[in-house]
């Protein structure tokens, strides 16, 4: 139906920037427009020193626009999405908090130069990704998977910590998650001084209200809240523990030497 409001929705956010194909950023540019939105939440002193940080450090190596569109690509999302946020927020942090190594089969050294020599038709046929992996694989998964189209990850944001979000205030109260109302106060969003009071609030009265929310808005709270949780327990609240006794030592030793055999 080319006249519903999703189709619609669609062409007008896919047409920004569409012809200017000779941009170097022509590849994550929507992506950026719109996460810039969450900007706003910033105080002044940050978004001073977003600003700065991003002028001093250049995006592009001196070659960049001389290679081809699908190498451009690749590079942004590699330097600002693969390695300073998948891999390490969500990969090493994660797993090295509970001892476990993370060992990623794809991101290989070897597998990674048979890739880059690869030319672009078999790494992206058209809007066909993983293009080469799937003709490998035919054989050994079913059509309905190596065919099905890509799925992005959703995680309920919001509703992991609004559950009752649009429901009566006095239920919403009783029922909510009191430390995240702490956080997310006016009074301790202004002493940590890494967002705006106002901004915040707005954000937390729309969920209250139980209003759409969008994807924008929902990594914005996720960021806000682990950003005053951090805060919380590593600056303001944060105790250097007592050293270990010689007992406690000579106990961990002992449960550890236990544990590996």
């Amino acid at each position: 139906d080319q006249s519903s409001p999703s189709r619609a929705y669609l062409t007008s956010f896919f047409r920004k920037g569409l012809t200017e194909v000779d941009a170097v950023d022509y590849s994550h540019a929507i992506r950026w427009q719109n996460t810039a939105r969450a900007r706003r939440f910033f105080s002044e002193d940050v978004s001073q020193a977003v600003a700065q940080a991003g002028a001093a450090n250049g995006l592009y190596p001196p070659d960049f626009s001389r290679w081809g569109p699908l190498q451009q690509a690749q590079y942004l999302e590699i330097t600002t999405f693969l390695t300073p946020y998948l891999l390490s927020s969500q990969g090493d942090r994660m797993a090295m908090a509970h001892s476990v190594e993370g060992r990623f089969p794809f991101l290989d050294h070897r597998v990674m130069e048979f890739c880059n020599n690869l030319p672009p038709h078999l790494k992206l046929r058209g809007l066909n990704e993983k293009y080469l992996l799937k003709k490998a694989s035919q054989s050994w998964l079913p059509a309905n998977i190596g065919r099905r189209p890509k799925h992005p990850y959703r995680a309920p944001i919001y509703q992991s910590f609004f559950p009752f979000a649009g429901q009566n205030a006095a239920k919403k109260r009783e029922n909510a998650f009191e430390y995240v109302y702490e956080l997310l106060s006016p009074q301790l969003i202004a002493a940590v001084g890494l967002f705006k009071p106002a901004a915040v609030g707005q954000l937390v009265r729309k969920i209250e209200q139980g209003l759409s929310l969008g994807e924008t808005d929902d990594m914005a709270l996720a960021g806000i809240l682990s950003s005053q949780l951090v805060y919380d327990q590593f600056v303001s609240n944060f105790k250097i523990p007592a050293p270990l006794t010689i007992n406690e030592k000579v106990k961990v030793c002992r449960n550890y030497q236990e544990s590996s055999n």
